[in-house]
């Protein structure tokens, strides 16, 4: 979905790819196969085989082991280049920084990223239900440590989201976790507040508002088809959750945002935040920039 970025690039100029913990279910970004490139599968388990990833090597066992034990046997050799890498990184680094302090209303997906990763301690937890938000955080966010974005790539599935950080919760109370979700996936799970209530779980709740389908409204723009059945009402969300007991929120304007993150952090029992987002971006960004040719250096 975000073929043409600049990761995408760097890979199809290298000459070897190091894979840790591939699954075959992750379509991977560029052709892996020994034909293109020399490809090392690093996994607890051996690498499924199939049209677009044959791996030259495989190590298979623990892969921190084994990754301490390569970096314990290897040193910097004279012929490695890593210029065109590293400018590949430095572009998309500066690409990533823009917009992320734009103050326009709805918010920007740019600054809701960046609000959640100052907000968010290192160990906090994002749950991400399906929508476009699930593209720009995996691209934007950066996380600070492992198991710390619970993404579903494979069969993105609707209405997860909010039962996904329930879970994160209840298997570690002491971390923070905040569920992403979009208007059309909570709508899917929504009377799941009424058991995160009932548990007394201290959770944030996360809506990212376009009033649609906003994927699928960007996927049918981008192949010049009619916006169909895809907008929809919502209902006011702040009383939905304060029938179920609950406190919540509406941004009216971004700068809200960032302080009513943390105070659902703060706040004992479920926190719901309503914000409005702008899907424009999607367009700019996704069908414009990353088209522009990025990979001439």
């Amino acid at each position: 979905l975000s073929a043409g970025d600049y990761v995408h690039c760097a890979l199809a100029q290298s000459d070897c790819v190091v894979v840790v913990g591939h699954d075959i279910t992750e379509k991977p970004p560029v052709v892996l196969i020994s034909q293109e490139r020399s490809v090392i599968h690093i996994n607890f388990n051996e690498a499924e085989v199939d049209d677009v990833y044959i791996p030259t090597l495989e190590i298979v066992g623990d892969v921190s082991h084994s990754l301490w034990a390569i970096s314990e046997n290897i040193s910097a050799q004279a012929h490695w280049d890593f210029t065109n890498f590293n400018k590949f990184k430095n572009k998309l680094l500066t690409h990533l920084s823009e917009k992320t302090d734009s103050d326009s209303f709805p918010v920007k997906p740019q600054r809701l990223i960046k609000d959640l990763r100052d907000v968010l301690p290192a160990d906090g937890i994002l749950a991400l239900d399906n929508g476009m938000y699930k593209i720009w955080i995996a691209r934007n966010y950066f996380a600070r440590e492992q198991n710390t974005v619970l993404l579903d790539n494979a069969l993105a599935t609707m209405g997860a989201g909010l039962p996904a950080a329930m879970a994160a919760k209840l298997v570690d109370p002491s971390k923070p976790v905040i569920a992403v979700v979009g208007d059309g996936g909570f709508m899917i799970s929504a009377q799941e507040l009424e058991t995160a209530q009932r548990l007394g779980l201290n959770l944030v709740v996360l809506i990212i508002n376009d009033n649609g389908f906003g994927m699928i409204k960007w996927k049918q723009a981008g192949n010049k088809m009619e916006d169909f059945a895809l907008s929809f009402s919502n209902p006011d969300f702040v009383k939905f959750a304060e029938s179920f007991g609950i406190q919540g929120v509406r941004i009216n304007n971004t700068a809200e945002l960032a302080p009513a993150l943390k105070r659902g952090l703060s706040h004992p029992g479920i926190f719901l935040i309503d914000c409005p987002i702008d899907y424009s971006e999607n367009n700019i960004v996704f069908n414009q920039e990353l088209k522009n040719d990025l990979c001439k250096i």
